[in-house]
């Protein structure tokens, strides 16, 4: 008897190595999720951003602020500084001074009560420096203008003073370079006076006064102190002898002999700048 051979049968469903299929609706759904959770992260990201350019600016604010802050502290700083600096170096100078001299502070010489600055000895521990004293009202008339002054220490205005005798071969060396200096250069200190005080005036020594001032015609003040009380309000004890005050009147700077221009040029220089920052 013929067999017949058992037929297939063509069935997708049956094949054991097909996956099974997605539905349209499933994937649809799946593709949503996935872009809202995209666009979610997004939106976490871009609020991120922008709390972070917020703190950005704030604390471009508070630079700016702080910036302004110290700019209006630098000129105070400066000034806290100088102060320092002056109180380090006047206590340096007093201890220097009463370690040479082996004395208590209260030994240290002292103002006269008619103004007399204490007589000069050397500038690096120069009592009238470290005491801070100020000048004695003085009055005095100009030679060549005849003209009468009155400084006083509390008018505000800077001087540099050189007290000189017209036999000093030292005053006589220097005066006249200070003649072209102060005419090539008065105009650059408006704030600070120049004062030439001749003193110890003795006609029978060398070079004469008088016919000095009138050959000479000195471009700025020359006081004649016939008595030598001006020198003696200054505690003059050697020619030529320069003092400094400030606006206030306050002596920061005595010295006995020649500076030279150089040197005169920086003591003016820094006086201007002193006396127009106050």
């Amino acid at each position: 008897m013929e067999q017949t051979p058992p037929q297939l049968i063509n069935d997708d469903s049956g094949t054991p190595d097909s996956p099974p299929s997605v539905p349209l609706e499933r994937r649809v759904d799946l593709g949503r999720t996935l872009l809202g959770l995209i666009v979610v992260l997004l939106v976490v990201v871009l609020a991120l951003q922008v709390v972070q350019l917020r703190r950005l600016d704030t604390t471009r604010e508070e630079v700016v602020a702080l910036t302004e802050d110290v700019t209006d502290l630098k000129p105070l700083r400066r000034d806290v500084d100088i102060l320092g600096d002056q109180v380090a170096a006047l206590d340096g100078q007093i201890q220097a001074a009463v370690a040479a001299s082996g004395a208590s502070p209260a030994a240290i010489p002292t103002q006269a009560a008619d103004g007399s600055l204490p007589p000069f000895t050397d500038s690096a521990n120069d009592a009238a420096v470290m005491g801070q004293m100020t000048h004695a009202t003085l009055n005095g008339t100009d030679y060549y203008t005849n003209s009468e002054y009155t400084w006083s220490p509390d008018d505000g205005k800077a001087r540099v003073w050189l007290i000189w005798a017209h036999w000093c071969p030292y005053c006589q060396s220097e005066l006249p370079d200070l003649d072209g200096w102060w005419t090539d250069n008065n105009s650059r200190f408006p704030n600070v006076e120049l004062v030439t005080i001749s003193t110890a005036i003795d006609d029978s020594r060398s070079n004469p006064l008088i016919p000095y001032l009138d050959t000479e015609q000195f471009p700025f003040p020359v006081v004649v102190d016939e008595s030598g009380a001006l020198s003696d309000k200054f505690g003059t004890t050697a020619f030529p002898f320069w003092v400094v005050t400030d606006q206030t009147g306050t002596v920061v700077l005595r010295v006995a002999g020649a500076l030279g221009i150089e040197s005169v040029d920086q003591i003016f220089a820094q006086l201007e700048t002193m006396a127009s920052e106050t």
